[in-house]
C-alpha cells in the first residue's frame, strides 16, 4: 500500500483529524476538510493556521454526503477517505466509496455500538440490513457486520473492499479497508460475506454462507448473525508496521490495539466469553491464561479476544473450551 497524497476528512468538525494528518504525516499530504457548520469550519481554519499547515488544507463548506457523491465518476478522487459521524455511518458509506480512488484506504467510525452489538436488532436491520443478537463475541460481530455492510454497499458501485485493521474502543467501533474498483473485485469481496449461527443449546458457532434457523450440530434453534464479514479482519504486514511505528512514537493506546490483533486472523470469525461460560456453569472465575495453556496442551490454538475484556479466540469447539475451563478451575 502506497502512502496517500490526498486525504479527505468528510465530517471535519473543528479539523482535529484533518489538521493532524497535514501536520504529522511523514509525506506531504493535501487534506480536504468538509464541514457544513460554519462555526466549526472557522475553528478548523484557525487550527490549520496555528499549526502552519493551512497551505496544504482545502476547506469546503458543504454537506458531507453531497460532497462525497459529487466525486463519483470523477478523476478527482482521494487516496484516503475518513468518515467519522456522530452515530451510525450507514448513510455515508456509499458516498465514501464513491469518493475513494482505486487502491485508496477508507476509514469508517460507528458510535451506535449498542445497535451493532445486538441491543437493538430492529435498528440494526433498518440501518445495516443485518440480523444482530447479543452474543459472546458481540464486539467482533459488530465490526464484522460493519465490514459486511461496506462490502455489500461496495457492490452497488462495483467496488470491492479488503480489510486493513479494526478495533473496538470504549463506545465506538472503527474499521479501515482498501478499496478496489471493478465488478470482479466486488464479487471477490462478497464471497467473504456470510453468517455465524450461534446455538443457545450446545453453545457452538457455525460459519455459513446463508441464514440458518437451526443449529447444524444439535438441531436446536440457532440465532444467525449477519450478513457479516467472515474473512480476515486485518492485513498482518500493515498491522505489524503500524504497531512498530506507534511504539516508536509512544502512542501506547494505538500500539496496544494493533498488537492485540496479532494472530487473530488464524481463528474463526467468532469467540467465547469466559465470563459467560463460568456464569452459565455456576463456576467461580478462572485464570484466562490457564484456559489458553490447557487448550494448547491438547493441540488447539487460542488467544485473547482483541475486541472484548474476557473473550477467547480458539479453533476448539465449545465442548473442548468448556472442558479446558473446568480443568482450569481445579
Amino acid at each position: 500500500m502506497t502512502k496517500p497524497a490526498t486525504f479527505l476528512d468528510a465530517l471535519a468538525g473543528t479539523g482535529a483529524r484533518g489538521v493532524r494528518i497535514a501536520k504529522e504525516s511523514s509525506k506531504v499530504v493535501d487534506v480536504t476538510l468538509v464541514e457544513f457548520n460554519q462555526v466549526s469550519m472557522q475553528i478548523a481554519r484557525k487550527n490549520a493556521r496555528k499549526n502552519k499547515v493551512e497551505a496544504r488544507c482545502e476547506f469546503v463548506h458543504k454537506e458531507a454526503n453531497a460532497y462525497l457523491h459529487s466525486r463519483f465518476g470523477r478523476l478527482e478522487r482521494f487516496d484516503a477517505v475518513d468518515v467519522d459521524p456522530f452515530g451510525t455511518p450507514a448513510p455515508y458509506v456509499q458516498g465514501a466509496l464513491s469518493a475513494a480512488g482505486d487502491g485508496a484506504i477508507v476509514s469508517i467510525t460507528a458510535t451506535d455500538t449498542a445497535t451493532l452489538c445486538g441491543v437493538y436488532p430492529s435498528v440494526a436491520m433498518r440501518r445495516y440490513g443485518a440480523r444482530v443478537v447479543k452474543s459472546e463475541f458481540a464486539h467482533e460481530a459488530a465490526l464484522r457486520v460493519l465490514f459486511g455492510f461496506c462490502a455489500r454497499v461496495g457492490g452497488v458501485v462495483d467496488m470491492g473492499i479488503e480489510p486493513v485493521a479494526a478495533h473496538s474502543t470504549l463506545h465506538y467501533l472503527r474499521v479501515y479497508f482498501l478499496v478496489e474498483r471493478g465488478p470482479a473485485k466486488s464479487d471477490r469481496s462478497l464471497k467473504e460475506v456470510g453468517y455465524v449461527a450461534t446455538c443457545g443449546s450446545c453453545h457452538d458457532n457455525t460459519v455459513t454462507p446463508i441464514f440458518m434457523a437451526a443449529c447444524p450440530k444439535c438441531g436446536s434453534k440457532a440465532r444467525s448473525i449477519g450478513p457479516m464479514w467472515v474473512g480476515r479482519l486485518f492485513d498482518e504486514e500493515i498491522r505489524g508496521d503500524a504497531a512498530a511505528l506507534c511504539t516508536k512514537f509512544g502512542w501506547r493506546g494505538a500500539a496496544d490495539a494493533l498488537q492485540a490483533l496479532e494472530g487473530a486472523n488464524a481463528f474463526p470469525p467468532f469467540g467465547f466469553s469466559m465470563a459467560a461460560i463460568t456464569s452459565r456453569e455456576k463456576m467461580s472465575s478462572v485464570r484466562f491464561q490457564k484456559v489458553v495453556d490447557s487448550l494448547k496442551a491438547s493441540g488447539r490454538s487460542a488467544m485473547r479476544q482483541p475486541f472484548g475484556l474476557s473473550g477467547l479466540k480458539t479453533d476448539a469447539p465449545y465442548q473442548e473450551v468448556l472442558a479446558a475451563v473446568r480443568l482450569s478451575s481445579n
